[in-house]
């Protein structure tokens, strides 16, 4: 079971891509320490309920590290559920921009895993990753780098129309400052053009071309981008079954304690889609119900489709639900690019199979 906490709707920077713009527009609420503790409890209970003997806590937001003191909280009060037959582990998705010795240190002894939000050199990162105040933020990340890739911190990188251009570049970068593992997500706006899509496809086909190079010499380098596609196929499995564990492998807990499915459904309004409870009264088994249907029902728009396993426009939950606001809805945009990256991964893949045959 994965637990993901919104410690507080507030954040330091206003990146020009970031989904919870609406969501949390205000960006005020600040989780109660009774919602925290309470939140734990109930993914303790839920894990030990499911017959799982695993419970990870990631503490999210706005930006987790404006709250360091519930996260140390929240760490002791996880702590006291470890076992001998029951792990206790912890991750923090972060900007990076409030680290210091101290943090890193804490991170390091409790061995808190560091998602690290870094779109490449500082001309790329501080394009879309600015302050309250404007300013780029780049600065207050790069002095933080080598312990970030000492600590084996994983590199979230924002793909968005804004700055297409460079994205393979930055991945090099990343890779020269000593990541070895790294992720990407699409800024899927709605507002993509197919110009856009096809400078889109040149860089990830010169960025295919790096990743190939970087696997036929043995690099460890892990690239999500092409890797869990190019896995999907040799075993023949589905983005459902590898990475969407909505429901009965992960729970989001909003500030205000409000049970989401994943990360991007979070909100404190009172409205919200696909709110299923709170951590005081439970999961309402009739609103998690369309959750359950999600796993077993392929959607109709896709039927016939040879890539439907593994595309997120038919296997993920929240790209479905924020770009078409429905767990059952499929973004044109979002199909478009999936048809575009599988054929690029998948020549990528053959170009490594016939090296290493």
């Amino acid at each position: 079971m994965n637990l993901v906490l919104c410690l507080t709707e507030a954040c330091n920077l206003r990146c020009a891509y970031c989904y919870y713009r609406e969501s949390q527009a205000a960006r005020a609420l600040v989780m109660p320490d009774s919602v925290l503790e309470r939140s734990i409890d109930f993914a303790y209970e839920r894990t030990r309920e499911l017959g799982q003997n695993y419970l990870n806590i990631t503490f999210f937001g706005g930006e987790p590290l404006l709250r360091m003191d519930a996260v140390r909280n929240g760490v002791e009060l996880a702590k006291r559920y470890a076992s001998d037959d029951f792990r206790v582990r912890f991750a923090v998705n972060t900007n990076g921009t409030l680290l210091n010795s101290e943090i890193l240190d804490f991170f390091k002894t409790e061995r808190v895993f560091i998602y690290i939000s870094i779109d490449g050199p500082r001309e790329i990162h501080d394009a879309c990753r600015r302050t309250v105040n404007g300013n780029g933020s780049f600065a207050l990340i790069e002095p933080h780098i080598s312990r970030l890739v000492e600590q084996n911190a994983v590199v979230l990188r924002v793909i968005s129309r804004r700055r297409i251009a460079g994205l393979a570049d930055s991945v090099r970068w990343i890779h020269r400052c000593g990541f070895r593992n790294m992720t990407t997500a699409v800024d899927f706006d709605g507002n993509w053009t197919s110009e856009d899509m096809e400078a889109l496809a040149a860089e990830y086909r010169d960025l295919a071309g790096f990743w190939v190079e970087r696997k036929i010499v043995g690099d460890k380098f892990y690239l999500g981008l092409f890797q869990d596609k190019f896995r999907l196929r040799l075993e023949n499995s589905r983005y459902r079954n590898l990475t969407c564990h909505i429901l009965d492998g992960a729970v989001a807990v909003a500030a205000d304690g409000g049970i989401f499915p994943c990360t991007r459904f979070i909100s404190s309004r009172a409205d919200a889609p696909y709110r299923l409870g709170d951590v005081f009264h439970g999961i309402n088994p009739a609103r998690a119900e369309e959750l359950r249907k999600f796993f077993v029902e392929d959607k109709k728009e896709c039927e016939g489709c040879a890539l439907a396993p593994r595309c997120i426009a038919h296997e993920c939950a929240c790209v479905s639900f924020y770009t078409t606001g429905s767990l059952a809805g499929v973004s044109p945009e979002v199909c478009a690019h999936e048809r575009m990256l599988t054929e690029i991964c998948d020549e990528a893949a053959r170009k490594i199979l016939k090296a290493k045959i």
